[in-house]
């Protein structure tokens, strides 16, 4: 039977509903696994201050998985793991970007900068509950404080054919030294080379002395199959692509009928 130690779960489309909000029997079974015993790890493309957030919303403490698994902190914030993009490579990314259609931010261990306040700019402030700052995008880099580093690049657009295009060329262009995804139809997230969710999944295995057959991961999305392959009980959202079902061990109800819920309260 399994036993279950840690719960690593993802947040948009896995723990927030259609409406980005916690529903009270989400909210009460993820209290209920804290006081079990079991650590309960946010695991998000997020910047850790909207996952903070995240969590006194649920009312818990406990570890983090920010940007995909670039970085890891335990529950007091003090790094496990980090995979920041280089400088140079952070410029090259923009520089291309410029040259096309694509929105895009760029976040780091502190915070996340813009060129300047448009419509995806209010959308990430709504997601995130977080001000980015107004910067020069093709200069960041040389005006970064010290010891801040860019962890992520993210590129948005509303046309999903234009955005596959764009995943291809970036695939082409810098595929080998970096890691490029799409995280919906809409994003598309260019983090370090070979980082992805399982990471923060050993990180946290390794710090806390879990065995990682004893961890549930639960996820909706193309990014959260790192996630799966590295746990001993991966559960895919209703609302997951099915081939992102098809790496799961079971699958759970959608996040607009309490899935992580129930796939929570089924290991209890």
């Amino acid at each position: 039977m399994f036993e279950c130690k840690l719960i690593c779960t993802d947040i948009d489309g896995t723990l927030l509903d259609p409406n980005h909000q916690i529903s009270a029997r989400t909210r009460e079974a993820i209290r209920h696994a804290r006081r079990r015993g079991i650590i309960v790890a946010l695991v998000s493309g997020r910047i850790a201050g909207s996952l903070t957030l995240i969590q006194q919303e649920l009312g818990i403490t406990g570890p983090l998985g920010c940007f995909n698994g670039s970085l890891v902190l335990d529950e007091e914030g003090k790094e496990l793991e980090a995979h920041p993009i280089s400088k140079e490579q952070c410029t090259n990314i923009l520089s291309y970007l410029a040259q096309t259609e694509l929105e895009y931010f760029v976040f780091t261990n502190e915070s996340w900068y813009m060129n300047e306040k448009n419509a995806w700019y209010d959308v990430e402030v709504t997601a995130s509950h977080t001000q980015g700052r107004i910067a020069t995008l093709n200069s960041l880099c040389d005006s970064l404080s010290e010891g801040e580093r860019p962890f992520k690049v993210l590129a948005m657009h509303n046309d999903s054919q234009y955005m596959r295009e764009q995943e291809k060329q970036l695939q082409k262009r810098i595929g080998s030294s970096l890691n490029i995804f799409s995280s919906s139809p809409r994003y598309i997230e260019i983090l370090a080379r070979g980082v992805d969710k399982g990471h923060a999944v050993r990180s946290l295995c390794e710090f806390y002395g879990v065995n990682p057959g004893s961890v549930m991961a639960v996820g909706d999305y193309y990014n959260d199959i790192g996630m799966f392959r590295a746990v001993g009980y991966a559960v895919a959202m209703g609302n997951a692509p099915q081939a992102v079902q098809a790496h799961a061990h079971a699958c759970t109800a959608s996040n607009s009928e309490d899935g992580l819920a129930l796939a929570i309260e089924a290991v209890l």
